[in-house]
């Protein structure tokens, strides 16, 4: 495989480490990447996983992604359901951060079994045991409404862990062409992630503006050039459309989605404002 990224490399550590303790299984696997996360701030020295609530406590797709990336690639095999490096792997993992690598130790060091690592994350960072099938499913704290969010920036991890954490239940994919250059977020793979989680996926591309429109834009004055002309056009004709998104609104918490990071540069802001302007509805930003 190609060149690994440093957080592959305190993968291939974490397991090194876990193996000569005989307890790598993929559950603690993940408990110590999510303990580097949360608790050595593992993020701010080397890019990092990011995590969301799931069937076991905190989880990262990224983090199976790769493992599986390691595992073709003849790095890591599994054996009675417990990972081993291979030479090549060891050969690699010793590249790894040399400032990450006494906290990978530390880390691996403090759990002796899934159960005792499982017992002190659900107790300690119970907001990421809230779609767990082994603890009490908390009632909901919110009610309905209408949010937005961009995935700009984010990973899918990430990403569902915002959704998670604000009780979203539908997101409503507002862009025309549901393509992405990050293939977590196209339409199949997103919906796929999302019906995991609980989450209902939407399309409704009738809202969405043409990509070609979007080249040239390089200055604020260009935004609103294009929003002024989709709120001539776009908006005026498709009221049934934003009607739908209002009465989705008004049964769950459904969350506007588009690619930009900032509302101010994407039409999902655009939407939301009409919203509130011919519905008397406010509007959150994620």
């Amino acid at each position: 495989m190609k060149l690994l990224t440093h957080k592959q490399r305190i993968l291939l550590k974490v397991i090194e480490e876990l193996a000569e303790k005989g307890i790598s299984s993929k559950f603690m696997l993940v408990k110590n990447l999510f303990l580097l996360y949360k608790e050595n701030n593992m993020g701010h020295l080397i890019k990092f996983y990011n995590f969301y609530p799931y069937k076991y406590g905190p989880f990262s797709n990224e983090c199976y992604a790769d493992l599986s990336k390691l595992e073709r690639a003849g790095l890591v095999v599994e054996e009675r359901k417990h990972l081993v490096l291979t030479e090549k792997g060891k050969q690699a993992a010793s590249t790894s951060n040399r400032k990450a690598l006494y906290v990978v130790k530390k880390t691996a060091n403090r759990f002796k079994s899934d159960r005792e690592i499982r017992k002190y994350v659900y107790s300690h960072y119970p907001e990421y045991t809230v779609k767990s099938e082994i603890a009490p499913t908390p009632e909901k704290r919110y009610t309905s409404g209408i949010f937005t969010i961009g995935y700009e920036g984010k990973d899918i991890d990430s990403f569902l862990n915002i959704l998670i954490k604000n009780e979203i239940d539908v997101i409503v994919d507002v862009r025309k062409n549901p393509f992405s250059m990050k293939f977590n977020f196209t339409k199949n793979k997103l919906k796929n992630y999302l019906k995991k989680v609980d989450i209902q996926y939407v399309h409704i591309p009738e809202l969405g503006i043409e990509g070609k429109l979007r080249d040239d834009l390089s200055t604020m004055e260009d935004y609103q050039n294009l929003f002024e002309q989709y709120k001539a056009t776009t908006l005026k004709e498709r009221s049934d459309q934003i009607e739908r998104i209002v009465k989705l609104g008004e049964k769950h918490r459904a969350s506007l989605m588009c690619f930009e990071a900032s509302k101010n540069f994407c039409h999902r802001g655009i939407i939301a404002e009409n919203i509130k302007i011919q519905y008397d509805v406010g509007v959150t930003h994620l």
